[in-house]
């Protein structure tokens, strides 16, 4: 399991699990608490979680300090669910292909946009 993205409401993971809508699930994420969840939504390996109490301000903002430059793994790991959830938007029905599409196409731009930070921050 990988988070993808975070608000102080929840956040998205890559899942290899099966879990259920309106399930609830134990997160552990470095630098917080256990945090207990309730599955929003699942489709194939993406499961979009909701926090059963939102994240503080202040905590979200140290989780993004914390977070200031994705590693180049990380960045690959974008570029790779933007390129499956691309191929999965290409097979799927009619009402999945505008949820598939959307998520690969910010996977795409938040690889780009954090392979520019890390190209910045080399050249400082």
């Amino acid at each position: 399991m990988r988070v993808i993205d975070m608000s102080t409401q929840g956040c998205r993971i890559d899942c290899s699990t099966t879990v259920e809508d309106d399930s609830w699930v134990w997160l552990s994420i470095a630098g917080l608490e256990t945090i207990f969840c309730r599955v929003a939504w699942h489709h194939q390996e993406f499961v979009g979680l909701e926090f059963e109490k939102p994240l503080s301000d202040p905590v979200f903002e140290r989780l993004l300090a914390d977070q200031q430059q994705l590693p180049e793994a990380a960045i690959r790991d974008l570029r790779n669910i933007a390129s499956r959830t691309h191929w999965l938007a290409r097979k799927a029905e009619d009402s999945d292909i505008a949820i598939l599409a959307e998520l690969s196409r910010r996977c795409a731009v938040d690889a780009v946009v954090e392979g520019l930070k890390r190209g910045e921050s080399s050249k400082r």
